[in-house]
């Protein structure tokens, strides 16, 4: 008897919290919009491979940290690998879903997840799902990226 009402229970919890999830970015205002926005080009920049992809994007001071590599890392550091890793594929397709924005004066924090598709060479394409959190700072020039991480979600 208490594992239904439990699973019933859990059950409408979960209904419950449906229409809030979905509910997150029709709401957005225009900031948080703004913030998305940015975050959007990076992944066009990114996947174009046309050397904008962290140098445009990151402040001086950007952090960035994800299981690839065992510590967090600078923007120098970052444009490196990027061109790097770069060179070493593509990505043939990818999909951002966007979670939640949280803005606190010039500073935002950015929360999605990410579906990739990542192809080197003639190999077989390999996916990949991860979550990743961003915090960009609003500057005179528009968001930066001031720190990024990231960690897989499962094969």
């Amino acid at each position: 008897m208490h594992s239904k009402l439990y699973a019933a229970s859990a059950a409408l919890f979960v209904m419950a919290m449906a229409p809030l999830a979905s509910a997150q970015m029709p709401t957005w205002s225009a900031e948080q919009t703004e913030a998305w926005k940015v975050v959007q080009q990076s992944w066009v920049d990114d996947v174009a491979q046309n050397g904008k992809w962290p140098a445009n994007y990151a402040d001086p001071q950007m952090v960035v940290w994800s299981s690839e590599f065992a510590a967090p890392r600078g923007k120098d550091s970052a444009v490196r690998w990027t061109k790097f890793q770069n060179s070493q594929g593509k990505v043939i397709q990818y999909e951002l879903s966007p979670q939640s924005i949280s803005l606190s004066g010039d500073t935002a924090v950015v929360t999605y997840a990410l579906t990739i598709v990542n192809q080197r060479g003639t190999d077989k394409p390999d996916w990949g799902k991860e979550a990743i959190v961003e915090t960009l700072v609003r500057t005179t020039t528009g968001w930066k990226f001031l720190s990024s991480t990231s960690f897989a979600l499962g094969k």
